[in-house]
């Protein structure tokens, strides 16, 4: 019986083994690859869009207004403005038009917001930063909503 019982676990025993050899897969090299997105720039949240047109336009209350140059070839303008929206409901938006013939440079400042909203009536405080862009020789006087900020020469 003993010898019975031992046979029967060498042949359960055997059919367990695999009789065959496991051959290596061929291996496959990746080579890394450097993927190098452009990204192009988010215009600035001041900027005009095409949705503004069913707000309602408001003035803002400008307390100073500085022009900045940037250090670097070419040398960049902004203007560094601080003042107050009308509510905390209001954007900004900052119109930047090309010089005329005069070198006048007529930057447009105003706030919209939704016309039905109703908002907490107190002023909310904003500091931009507005960049101008970079201009060719000549002078230049800046004015910010009829007022003269300052002028430039390059």
């Amino acid at each position: 019986m003993k010898r019975i019982l031992l046979l029967i676990t060498f042949f359960m025993l055997s059919a367990c083994a695999n009789g065959t050899e496991i051959q290596p897969t061929e291996t496959i090299s990746i080579e890394p690859t450097i993927v190098v997105l452009e990204e192009t720039p988010t215009p600035p949240a001041y900027l005009p869009v095409s949705s503004d047109s069913h707000l309602k336009k408001a003035k803002v209350q400008i307390d100073s207004a500085s022009l900045i140059f940037t250090t670097g070839n070419p040398v960049q303008v902004e203007v560094l403005v601080n003042g107050y929206l009308p509510t905390p409901c209001h954007e900004l938006r900052v119109q930047i038009p090309e010089p005329d013939d005069e070198g006048n440079i007529m930057i447009e400042i105003y706030s919209l917001t939704e016309p039905e909203i109703l908002c907490e009536q107190v002023l909310r405080r904003f500091n931009e930063k507005i960049i101008l862009g970079i201009y060719p020789r000549g002078s230049y006087l800046v004015w910010i909503n009829g007022s003269v900020v300052g002028n430039f020469d390059f």
